[in-house]
């Protein structure tokens, strides 16, 4: 590491420390005992080599009668250091446990914060080794760098001991400590250069598994298995390779550092021989040294580990706090809605997922309360987008939306998510049962509401067939229902929120036509209670609707009833008449 380097990593490491010092403060207690733990090893540490090498000075004088009672202080304070070393593991403990899940509760919040076109440009593998791997580094530290420096400070009181008995093997190790440690630096420097790559690496390998996990029943319909797991292989070929360039540099210092320590003990016998044979030192003298020389090296090895240690927390920090820093987080309001009536607005809507590709173009339309309006045209038209940015999942490039006549910019989250359901074409089912799927979104639901919900999905019935009912797990996904039942899962779990606007993002589309028809029967008598949006594949299925918005390559076609389109806007004549057409076949 170059010399300006090492200020410019002091101060990171003190922000870094000080930043995640907020998630340490529920445990505050347990730290400072674990630190007075820490510094009475410290003390005890220093004293027994110190104390022991003034016993070794006077029996040289001859006053062997104190032997007995110096060895019976030093077990009392190896007693001690037992007791207090008990102390400090249980407070470590402790303290490791809440620093960790509130790091990991942290990061999630300020995930569920990112912008989703933040999430659509990251893969899932960068927020799971943040949580999973990085989280715990951080929380690493504390205990970290109190353990080394606790075996630091006790083995500085050996080599004061030693330089009591004799300077000229003080000052020997004290050589032989610079060379290793000069060699412990550049280990070190290189590991973490090579370790931030590896991480990296890692990342996309495990993004791909994750995503081979949650796809894999796609991946085998698809007839894929074959090609995802050649670029599976590739991904994780390349990261373990990178793994195992790092552990070889590292073994290689490694061979140098032991070779240097054993050159260091046969130094030393020579050394010994020299000095005994001229009078400098006793016998006994040479021997309690030797008996220390391994410890006095460990502080060595104590010192790279606290600077690896200081590295990988370093580099996790970073890692965590760009998330959590990021300047890429939804942004709401401040006004408070506690129950809206319905009305929306979108005026002069631009708005594009990438530059110069835009999805919507002027967008103007008005919905009134408790009306019944769906959204028609082809695939790809920009449908699904209006419902985004009802919900504030995107931002428009221009133009504003109102909810209430209020600005949605100006509307708090509450206010907005709290009064809108959407049920998606494909909803994500939580590996959970079905009881907590329909809890999660709503703290304190009662079984009544619950059944209810389920019954106007039409799910009510198939759940009680279930062998455990309402506590059947479902499986990541929920993989063991099948598509409808996962749609009318969703139905039920966004009926429970009771709120006064109800998006359909086609979430009749993987319905049999009796199931359809069943929702499409409860759908008809929410109409008048709610602000009901519907994003419809079929025709057939919105035309009932109070009005249809026909929307075409990002702009509106049309506006009206079912009839007054019919009857007036050649594109969707030209609809209706493809689908009557699919339908005849």
């Amino acid at each position: 590491m170059k010399e300006q380097e090492f200020p410019k990593q002091k101060w990171e490491t003190l922000k870094n420390i000080k930043k995640s010092y907020s998630y340490a403060k529920d445990s505050k207690k347990n730290f400072i005992y674990y630190i007075v733990a820490s510094i009475i090893l410290c003390i005890i540490g220093a004293i027994i080599p110190i104390y022991s090498a003034k016993q070794i000075l006077s029996l040289s004088d001859g006053l062997l009668e104190q032997l007995i009672a110096a060895s019976v202080i030093v077990f009392g304070f190896e007693l001690l250091r037992n007791a207090v070393r008990f102390i400090a593991g249980r407070n470590a403990s402790k303290f490791y446990r809440t620093t960790l899940k509130n790091i990991q509760i942290g990061i999630a919040t300020e995930i569920l914060k990112t912008t989703s076109k933040e999430f659509n440009k990251k893969s899932s593998g960068y927020f799971i080794e943040r949580i999973s791997s990085d989280s715990g580094k951080i929380a690493d530290i504390y205990l970290n760098i109190s353990d080394c420096l606790t075996e630091i400070i006790t083995n500085c009181g050996i080599l004061l001991s030693i330089f009591l008995l004799s300077k000229i093997i003080f000052f020997f190790y004290l050589g032989f400590l610079i060379i290793l440690f000069l060699i412990q630096k550049k280990k070190n420097d290189i590991y973490q250069k090579n370790d931030k790559d590896y991480r990296k690496k890692k990342e996309k390998a495990t993004s791909l598994v994750s995503e081979l996990v949650r796809g894999a029943k796609d991946v085998k319909v698809l007839n894929a298995e074959e090609s995802f797991l050649n670029e599976a292989r590739a991904r994780i070929t390349n990261a373990q390779e990178w793994r195992y360039k790092m552990f070889m540099s590292n073994r290689l210092f490694s061979y140098v550092y032991n070779n240097m320590r054993d050159i260091l003990d046969f130094s030393y016998i020579i050394l010994m021989i020299y000095l005994i044979k001229n009078n400098f030192i006793v016998i006994g003298t040479a021997v309690i040294i030797w008996n220390y020389r391994h410890q006095i090296v460990y502080t060595l090895d104590y010192v790279g580990m606290l600077m690896e240690y200081i590295k990988d927390f370093n580099l996790s920090a970073n890692r965590v706090f760009q998330i959590i820093e990021s300047d890429q987080k939804e942004t709401f309001g401040t006004k408070k809605i506690k129950k809206v009536h319905g009305d929306f607005e979108f005026k002069d809507v631009h708005f594009s997922y990438e530059e110069k590709e835009p999805i919507l173009k002027g967008i103007n339309f008005a919905i009134k309360a408790n009306e019944t309006v769906s959204f028609v045209g082809k695939s790809g038209s920009g449908k699904s987008t209006i419902f985004n940015l009802l919900c504030k999942l995107y931002e428009p490039d221009s133009g504003t939306i109102t909810i209430d006549g209020i600005n949605i910019n100006e509307l708090d989250k509450d206010s907005i998510r709290g009064n809108i359901s959407i049920i998606n074409q494909s909803p994500y089912i939580f590996n959970m049962t079905i009881r907590e799927n329909l809890t999660i979104v709503k703290e304190g639901l009662t079984e009544e509401e619950m059944i209810e919900a389920c019954k106007t999905a039409c799910l009510h019935d198939f759940i009680m067939t279930l062998p455990k009912g309402y506590d059947t797990m479902v499986g990541e996904g929920g993989v063991s229902l099948s598509g409808g039942q996962r749609q009318r899962l969703a139905i039920a779990r966004a009926l429970v929120q009771k709120t006064e606007i109800i998006l359909f993002d086609e979430a009749t589309s993987a319905l049999d036509n009796e199931t359809q028809a069943s929702i499409q029967s409860a759908i008809e008598n929410m109409q008048g209670e709610y602000t009901i949006l519907i994003i419809a594949h079929r025709l057939s299925t919105v035309i009932n609707s109070d009005r249809l918005i026909l929307i075409n390559d990002g702009k509106i076609e049309g506006i009206g009833s079912h009839q007054e389109l019919l009857k007036k806007n050649k594109s969707y004549q030209k609809l209706y008449e493809l689908e009557l057409k699919e339908t005849k076949k």
